[in-house]
């Protein structure tokens, strides 16, 4: 897509693929503590089918009841925003993104150490491989599925292509972030169609 506003970068990937969920990082939000909930609310609007998980960049109890409380987004706590680790284990319907960053995990050390906090559902993202071209981070993968066998990991960063989320599915990863290979074609309609069906 050549699109930048979300209604229309939306609307080109819903072109090629009927998805029933989108993920957004609201960099406002995460910089600026300036979520854009009216944004938020306009695309619930446009997209009716659509559920979205939303990293505003959440760092205390009232910001996650913000999002929580808007049908059909589920608010995602990225560790590198991430300061109060009771949020985690008050709000167990949270979506945990494990942000990585050169080989260096990005959020509290003691996060990372007690896996049993963490929610059922976990984005692992390694920020060097975004755009990168570059293949997902298997091994990264890999360690956190050890760290907590029993929650649905979802890979964010470098998928390429159709060998990649075939390697993904073979790893037990319950589902993938994609951009860059859907903006740039390299996934077609049919090769996803194998893996979302």
């Amino acid at each position: 897509t050549q699109h930048l506003e979300p209604e229309e970068v939306i609307s080109d990937l819903l072109a090629i693929y009927p998805f029933k969920r989108f993920y957004l990082a609201d960099l406002d939000a995460i910089f600026y503590q300036n979520p854009d909930i009216d944004l938020y609310n306009l695309l619930l609007k446009r997209f009716p089918e659509i559920t979205f998980w939303i990293d505003m960049g959440i760092q205390t109890q009232q910001q996650w009841m913000t999002l929580n409380k808007i049908k059909r987004i589920k608010p995602v706590i990225a560790s590198e925003t991430l300061n109060d680790l009771n949020l985690l284990t008050a709000e167990r319907n949270s979506i945990l993104s494990l942000d990585f960053q050169y080989e260096k995990f990005l959020g509290e050390p003691d996060l990372w150490r007690q896996p049993d906090i963490w929610p059922k559902n976990i984005i692992v993202m390694n920020l060097d491989y975004i755009g990168a071209q570059a293949g997902p981070d298997i091994d990264l993968l890999q360690q956190v599925r050890t760290k907590r066998t029993d929650a649905k990991i979802f890979a964010a960063g470098g998928v390429r292509n159709k060998q990649d989320l075939t390697v993904l599915k073979q790893e037990g990863i319950a589902g993938v972030l994609i951009a860059s290979a859907l903006h740039n074609g390299k996934l077609s309609i049919e090769m996803l169609k194998e893996f979302l069906m």
